[in-house]
């Protein structure tokens, strides 16, 4: 069994891989081809483009580098050919991947859609895009299914493969906090300021100028297997002992910190499932901000504030190249702080939807209806 996986930033790596696992356990011959990071490539991955390769953030950016986007397609569409697989999995990374499975149709491989894109909120004519190109589209939110049927999409919800991620290295809040050299009893929060260049350099100069103002708590820097370790602790002062910078252990510090500021992404879904309060940042141009008050319905960037509906966590709006402001951190985090257990019981609210889901053992049960009809 042969399959060309697209994935095309670390968050569909990461999900793409844990299929990918489920995968193996039904198809022992596997072989793999596509883009994606070191946890696909670890699984036997063939790799044209890696997830840093792709890693582009707003239409600002896209505009750079069409000439580089462009040779993607057609590397990628040539290397389809080439290996001829027996289906092809497009995980998240939509703005590539919808423009993908049109160019890949015309070959006559199934093509089946993981992390199906957020169309309720950006640009619901991506369903059309669904339903005509793709033989399967898996969800990953309960409440897409009735758009899926309204549109007449071939479409399972598998539950949220953020809950196959969870490893954690340490047995518990003391377990973590010792071995870093930090005392348990003072209240300690995590830094996570995400996994591309451009994020950190946004919001890490923010958050650490905040962190200065409260020397009386603990921090703890996640760092992104991608993300060079010079890179983050280029911002730390070297005379600071309240701040670590700690690798591999993203769900730890989410599950273990007091508190969490993070950059908007799946990282905010995983915390809130933990059930950890939380600011969420986010960097954009005014260029970008302009663009996506035109095309999108959002009102608010953070995964778990769409999904109640609501901004019941304070969002951080970062504008313009200076990046995120101290000021604007530490208002969010006081009202944050202010609303604790308003905060906590959404939190609640929000994890009991995903927890106890097996999404990547359901998906390989839809997916395995196409494939051993190969």
């Amino acid at each position: 069994m042969k399959l060309f996986i697209m994935a095309g930033e670390a968050s569909g790596d990461v999900h793409g891989a844990n299929l990918v696992r489920e995968l193996k356990k039904r198809y022992n011959n596997l072989e793999l081809f596509g883009t994606g990071g070191l946890n696909l490539k670890s699984l036997g991955q063939k790799q044209y483009f890696t997830d840093k390769d792709m890693a582009i953030i707003g239409f600002a950016e896209v505009f750079k580098k069409l000439p580089f986007i462009l040779k993607m397609f057609s590397v990628i569409e040539k290397a389809v050919v080439q290996e001829n697989p027996d289906a092809i999995i497009l995980v998240d990374y939509p703005g590539f991947n919808l423009r993908l499975a049109k160019k890949l149709k015309k070959l006559g491989k199934p093509i089946i859609y993981f992390v199906s894109p957020q169309f309720w909120v950006w640009n619901y004519k991506r369903i059309y895009v669904l339903r005509d190109y793709c033989d399967l589209v898996i969800s990953i939110f309960p409440f897409e299914m009735p758009f899926f049927e309204k549109e007449q999409v071939n479409a399972v919800y598998v539950g949220n493969p953020v809950v196959d991620n969870f490893k954690f290295v340490y047995n518990d809040k003391n377990h973590l906090l010792e071995s870093i050299g930090f005392d348990p009893t003072v209240n300690t929060i995590g830094i996570l300021p995400g996994s591309r260049v451009k994020e950190i350099t946004s919001l890490m100069p923010a958050f650490i100028d905040t962190a200065l103002e409260y020397k009386d708590l603990n921090f703890i820097v996640s760092k992104a297997d991608n993300i060079d370790y010079s890179l983050l602790s280029s911002y730390i002062p070297k005379d600071i002992d309240n701040m670590k910078i700690l690798s591999n252990a993203q769900y730890d510090i989410m599950k273990y910190c007091d508190f969490l500021w993070a950059c908007s992404g799946t990282v905010t879904l995983e915390a809130a499932i933990l059930e950890t309060p939380m600011i969420i940042a986010y960097s954009a141009s005014r260029f970008n901000v302009y663009i996506a008050k035109m095309l999108s319905n959002l009102r608010t960037i953070g995964l778990p504030n769409i999904i109640a509906g609501k901004e019941f966590l304070p969002e951080v709006h970062c504008i313009g190249n200076g990046g995120a402001k101290k000021e604007k951190v530490i208002e969010a985090y006081n009202k944050a702080l202010s609303n604790l257990d308003n905060i906590k019981q959404e939190l609640k609210d929000i994890s009991s939807k995903f927890v106890g889901q097996s999404p990547s053992i359901n998906a390989v049960q839809a997916i395995a209806k196409i494939l051993d009809k190969r």
